[in-house]
């Protein structure tokens, strides 16, 4: 894919969060400028604190800039009604959260199915889908298992199962391996590269891991807010 002949999928001009708590303001994220091409892998690392997960967030939608714009598919969420972003998520963007977020009394077929009754799917083809979808990670002996049932890598590839069963164009993941031991991080990881590259799925993935992140097409560095650097690795 030549990603000079595409715009890119996400913009990102100025971008500024500010928390106001009593004492005094919490700059999270300052003057941010990004631009993501469609299909690409790329990774955001920083210690804790830096605003690396805030930046996923105000990406997501999940909650709103203090300034600046996100333009994702031409569209301006920053200036969304919440109406509008659940909608906008729901067609586009699919989220891998690091404490796996799935639904204790729900098996992990109908964990996975659950985002395409949302879309309106009819119970027996997001069934057959989100089966499809498991065997295809390796999970077809634990469609009727209970979270509680599952390792935590096994969780994890049913709650990336869960994020893409709906085709997003594209997958936030918030420090997706940071509950995992070295060899299922690894699976993981692997996972979401063969997704971007079989998919043409856009992904970012936060992590404090840079031999994780080294799996990614771009690196972006994150330093108190800001971004401090940019590792182009032409994959």
């Amino acid at each position: 894919m030549d990603s000079k002949k595409l715009e890119p999928i996400i913009v990102v001009r100025n971008l500024t969060k500010i928390y106001r708590t009593r004492k005094i303001p919490l700059k999270a994220l300052t003057s941010v400028d990004l631009d993501i091409m469609p299909g690409e892998f790329v990774a955001i690392v920083g210690t804790s604190g830096s605003g690396k997960s805030t930046l996923l967030s105000l990406l997501a939608g999940l909650e709103p800039p203090s300034t600046g714009r996100i333009i994702i598919k031409g569209r301006s969420i920053h200036r969304m009604s919440e109406k509008q972003l659940v909608g906008f998520r729901l067609k586009h963007i699919g989220f891998v959260f690091q404490s796996f977020n799935l639904f204790d009394m729900l098996t992990a077929q109908e964990n996975v199915a659950l985002p395409l009754m949302a879309q309106g799917v009819g119970r027996q083809e997001r069934m057959e889908r989100a089966k499809q979808l498991l065997t295809l990670f390796g999970l077809e002996k634990h469609l009727h298992h209970k979270p509680r049932e599952l390792s935590g890598g096994q969780q994890q590839r049913v709650s990336i199962a869960r994020a893409i069963i709906g085709n997003p164009d594209i997958l936030f993941a918030d420090e997706p391996t940071g509950n995992l031991d070295s060899k299922n991080a690894d699976q993981i990881t692997d996972i979401l590269r063969d997704i971007s590259i079989k998919n043409g799925t856009t992904i970012l993935m936060v992590t404090h891991d840079m031999e994780k992140a080294a799996k990614a097409d771009r690196i972006i560095c994150i330093e108190d807010g800001r971004i401090v650097d940019r590792e182009e690795k032409g994959l």
